[in-house]
Order: C-alpha cells, then sequence, then structure tokens
C-alpha cells in the first residue's frame, strides 16, 4: 500500500467558490500532493494557483479527509487537508492539469461535486465562512 498526502483549497469570491474539472471530467476542489520540505498551507496556495492561476489567502484550516483509490493496480490511502481561502487576484485559466477552472454560486457547486470528501469539506467551509465575512 502506498500512501500520499496532499493539501487543497476552498476559495471563495464574491459568494462564488472555484472549482476544477480534473482529467476524469468530475468537478472537485483544487489540491496536489505535499512536497518535501513544503507546509500543507503552502502546498494548498501553489496548488490553487497552479492549476486555476488564482492567487487566494488562507483564512483558516478546514479539516481533513481520507479515501483510497487505485493507480496501475496499486492500493492508495491519501489523506488531504483542505484550507478555506479567500480570493486575491487572477482570473480562472485550467493548467495542463485538469480540464477547465471557474467560479461558480453555491448552489451550482452543491450539484457538481460529486465526490463524497469534497461534499463534506464544502459544507464544513460553508459553516466557517460566515465568521471570516464583514
Amino acid at each position: 500500500m502506498i500512501e500520499e498526502f496532499s493539501a487543497g483549497g476552498v476559495l471563495f469570491k464574491d459568494g462564488k467558490v472555484l472549482l476544477i474539472k480534473n482529467p476524469s471530467g468530475v468537478w472537485t476542489l483544487p489540491k496536489g500532493l505535499v512536497e518535501e520540505g513544503e507546509e500543507p498551507k503552502e502546498t494548498a496556495l501553489r496548488e490553487v494557483w497552479e492549476e486555476t492561476g488564482i492567487r487566494g489567502r488562507v483564512l483558516s484550516e478546514i479539516g481533513d479527509i481520507t479515501y483510497w483509490y487505485m493507480r496501475e493496480k496499486q492500493k492508495i490511502k491519501k489523506r488531504v487537508i483542505y484550507y478555506l481561502m479567500e480570493y486575491v487576484e487572477g482570473e480562472p485559466r485550467p493548467s495542463w492539469e485538469v480540464q477547465e477552472a471557474g467560479f461558480f454560486s453555491l448552489e451550482e457547486a452543491k450539484i457538481m461535486l460529486k465526490y463524497k470528501g469534497d461534499k463534506e469539506i464544502f459544507e464544513r467551509a460553508l459553516k466557517l465562512l460566515p465568521s471570516f465575512l464583514d
């Protein structure tokens, strides 16, 4: 068994949330592997930027999820820590790693997100968000 550790962000701008469409065609939250010597918070900011062209600022840690998946007949246990982020700058432009990137209303996002872990993290982010609004 292989274990992976990733970090990602739930980034909000003007009442909308940033989502990506992964190579499998599923809308999800931006995330990526924590590199050696990198703090998870730094990874989350870097991955959001690399995958979407959007720079964010971390407001708070949301929490983490763990799931299993298969890659080349190997079982992989993946843990992902997510951070609540606010928009700083940039326009959505998908990288080579993703099919699409964009901002969507909260109602749209609830329908678009398919993975159980994404839905959990998104709901946790929505509960945290009001404490950071003016």
